[in-house]
């Protein structure tokens, strides 16, 4: 539903506001789960939400650039060689081929991404 949402925003040269209650969360693992916030052309955010313990397994993007602000909790948070413990109002940058994840330690922790260019597979595997 976003991406048909935003595609008729486009086509009429609106601007576009969501509210984030109004967006849907996807279970994505067992301590995991996601929210598409917003998209354009070519930049995205998206809400990942946590139990403790939960995990974004490190990985790296051939084609984005990555930007993370710790919305609520905490997280050890690794880039490249380094990891920090990062809490609320933190952030991070994780450039192309560089590679970054997360672990949640505490309950309830959400990280809010940015992505560009956009992640069209969240687009397209966000449809619940």
């Amino acid at each position: 539903m976003l991406k048909e949402t935003l595609d008729s925003y486009k086509k009429g040269g609106y601007f576009l506001i969501i509210t984030n209650k109004d967006v849907q969360i996807k279970k994505t693992g067992d301590k995991t789960s996601q929210k598409v916030l917003i998209a354009g052309d070519k930049i995205m955010m998206v809400e990942f939400h946590f139990a403790k313990g939960g995990i974004g397994v490190l990985h790296k993007h051939d084609d984005h650039e990555q930007i993370g602000y710790v919305a609520k909790g905490s997280f050890e948070i690794t880039v490249g060689d380094e990891t920090k413990v990062a809490k609320q109002g933190d952030c991070y940058y994780a450039a192309k081929n560089v590679w970054h994840g997360v672990v949640a330690l505490e309950d309830d922790s959400i990280l809010t991404d940015a992505f560009t260019p956009l992640r069209e597979d969240f687009l397209t595997t966000s449809k619940a």
